[in-house]
Parts: C-alpha cells; sequence; structure tokens
C-alpha cells in the first residue's frame, strides 16, 4: 500500500446551518459554509458550489466557483449577478455565498465542496423558495 493513501486531511467544513431553508420568492439568501484547514493541506484552494440536478439524467450546475485566487461568478446563466461569495477573500475560512433576487427555480439542493490538497470536504444544503410573500 502506498504510504500517502493513509493521510488524513485536517479540512474540515464546519457549518452547522439547519436546512431547508425556506425563503420566500424575491428575497436573499445566505448558504453556509465555513470551513477549516489543518497544515497539511498545503495546496491551492478551490471552493465549488453546486445546484444539484434533481434527474440522474441531469448533470449538476456549477453556480459559482473560486480557483487560483478568483473568483468566476458567472457559470449558471440563470443565476448571473444573483449570486456572490459572502467575503471578498474565501480563503479566511468563509465559503459562504448570498444568493439574491431569490426564484422558485433557486429551490434545490445546494453543494459546496472545497478542496486544498490532499483535504477535501463538502456539504449539501437544501433551499425552499415559496411563492410571492404576502404581507397581512
Amino acid at each position: 500500500m502506498l504510504p500517502f493513501c493513509s493521510l488524513v486531511s485536517g479540512l474540515e467544513i464546519t457549518t452547522t446551518q439547519v436546512t431547508p431553508l425556506e425563503k420566500a420568492s424575491g428575497q436573499s439568501v445566505k448558504l453556509d459554509c465555513q470551513f477549516t484547514v489543518g497544515p497539511e493541506d498545503s495546496g491551492p484552494l478551490d471552493i465549488e458550489w453546486s445546484l444539484l440536478a434533481a434527474d440522474n439524467q441531469k448533470e449538476d450546475k456549477v453556480v459559482i466557483l473560486y480557483s487560483g485566487d478568483r473568483v468566476y461568478e458567472d457559470y449558471y446563466e440563470p443565476m448571473k449577478g444573483r449570486v456572490h461569495f459572502n467575503t471578498p477573500d474565501p480563503k479566511s475560512g468563509d465559503a459562504s455565498i448570498n444568493l439574491t433576487g431569490l426564484k422558485s427555480t433557486d429551490s434545490g439542493t445546494y453543494q459546496c465542496k472545497v478542496k486544498k490538497a490532499p483535504g477535501i470536504g463538502s456539504r449539501k444544503m437544501q433551499l425552499i423558495v415559496m411563492g410571492e410573500w404576502i404581507d397581512h
């Protein structure tokens, strides 16, 4: 057996946000993804947020990406201009994203994946966007 196969990574997603998150159409939401890395996690930091396909025949959609010290926000056309990282520097341990102007089509299961070799961690959360908010 190769020795590097037994490495235990220090990277850990520490978020405790309870899902599903229920929001009304037009509101904003923060999808929480805090993480810590260990000293052995020395590779470049990559953060990928995906909207997971409900149907196995379809592919997951990357909605925002952080790679090579750069943010790529315009991956997913339906969310263009509405999805942003919570902090300008996700390296600080905050990979959370804010999604604004929610639409019912934004409902689904989102996955935050954080990679810093050899460490890797991911967390899924469900977002439910309901119809227009009616204030009585």
